[in-house]
């Protein structure tokens, strides 16, 4: 029980200071006006569509802009997102859909809503370094499954299994997935979903990269028939439509967990920002033709980041993760010492230890934060950098 100057233990849990020594001297170089190019954060160059902008939301069109919204979301962007889900494979209800304040706040309220101190989730590694401490906030224990980096080569369901004990309650799963872009074939879906059901686990579908694939359309897991009591999936605006500042995303799943969840929110943000959520609406019915060619340009940025380390292009997502053992020197332990190199020569990159154990000597790009040309300066900046 923590008592004044002690702050909660589940805090502590939330540090990021793996990372905070290279931000700190990346903000540095900046106030100093020397160039840093940002291959760190999982952001587009783009600006929104025209209709889908901060600025094109305006009172003479929609009096009461700047009111609360409800806590379950516009209508309009409820009726959009319905709409959308069904494009993507299956009829959700409307009343099965919850508005969050982007996909962060999303799984926070979603780990409040399922989890309780004590519990465990598999934890599928590497991982989007924020779903550690999101877990761990909660008092559970994210339990790392380190197979998504090699995921043809390692027996999912059995690595899943081995980790399974009774205090085991959910599983999180993150595809097209961030940070290795690996998408998940058929059979590879099935042991997942396997290993669910055997073990009555909620399945926690982090969906942040459902449009960002380079290849075969996915079938995402949520839309399975097997899945509708126990799963929760949970999408967002920021990566197919260019809307990460406006905070807008949306959560849906098994009936009894939107219960919860729709309770939840209302007592964290209340609500997302009715302007936004306006946005978000216009975004979602936008022709196919708009994401077709985002995901054409960002295929075109991962062949070309892939290629700079001699690499196969990631088949979907907006990171290339590579393990920078051959540019480390023979001192070197781990991988931050070339990722210092990397910002002196006017490039931030982050950590793979951000993504979880046994990632020290790996490095995540995100070759979609800066347009063809910065991207094309930030990769040869590097290239001095490749050879030991």
């Amino acid at each position: 029980m923590p008592r004044f100057p002690n702050v909660a233990a589940t805090s502590t849990t939330l540090s990021a200071r793996v990372f905070s020594d290279l931000a700190a001297r990346a903000q540095e170089k900046k106030a100093a006006g020397e160039v840093v190019l940002p291959l760190h954060v999982g952001d587009t160059y783009e600006e929104p569509p025209e209709g889908c902008r901060a600025e094109n939301q305006v009172i003479s069109n929609h009096p009461g802009l700047h009111q609360y919204a409800p806590p379950r979301g516009m209508p309009s962007l409820i009726d959009a997102v319905a709409e959308r889900l069904a494009e993507l494979g299956r009829e959700v209800p409307k009343q099965n859909i919850q508005v969050v304040s982007g996909a962060t706040s999303g799984l926070h309220v979603i780990a409040e809503a399922l989890l309780e101190p004590g519990d465990e989730v598999l934890l599928p590694s590497p991982f989007w370094p924020l779903i550690r401490g999101i877990i761990s906030g909660r008092g559970a224990t994210p339990v790392q499954v380190p197979i998504m980096h090699r995921l043809g080569e390692v027996d999912i369901e059995g690595e899943l299994e081995a980790r399974v004990t009774e205090r085991t309650v959910a599983l999180y799963l993150n595809t097209p997935h961030n940070p290795t872009g690996a998408m998940l074939s058929a059979a590879q879906a099935d042991a997942f979903v396997r290993v669910a059901k055997r073990h009555s686990l909620w399945l926690i579908c982090d969906e942040a990269y459902q449009d960002i694939y380079f290849g075969e359309t996915p079938s995402p897991i949520w839309t399975r028939d097997d899945v509708q009591e126990q799963y929760v999936a949970c999408h967002t605006l920021s990566k197919s439509y260019g809307l990460a500042g406006a905070r807008v995303a949306y959560a849906h799943g098994a009936p009894s967990a939107m219960r919860a969840i729709r309770g939840v929110q209302t007592f964290s943000t209340y609500c997302a920002a009715r302007p936004m959520q306006l946005a978000g609406a216009n975004a979602l019915r936008l022709s196919p033709e708009f994401l077709a060619g985002r995901r054409v340009r960002f295929a075109k940025a991962a062949q070309t980041a892939a290629s700079a380390f001699g690499l196969a292009a990631p088949p979907g997502g907006t990171f290339l993760f590579f393990d920078a053992s051959p540019y480390l020197r023979e001192s070197e332990e781990n991988a931050l010492p070339f990722l210092s190199r990397c910002l002196e020569a006017g490039v931030m990159l982050t950590p793979g230890a951000a993504c979880g154990e046994g990632f020290e000597n790996w490095v995540r790009l995100c070759f979609t934060g800066v347009d063809p040309s910065t991207l094309e300066d930030a990769l040869g900046r590097l290239a001095p950098l490749l050879n030991r």
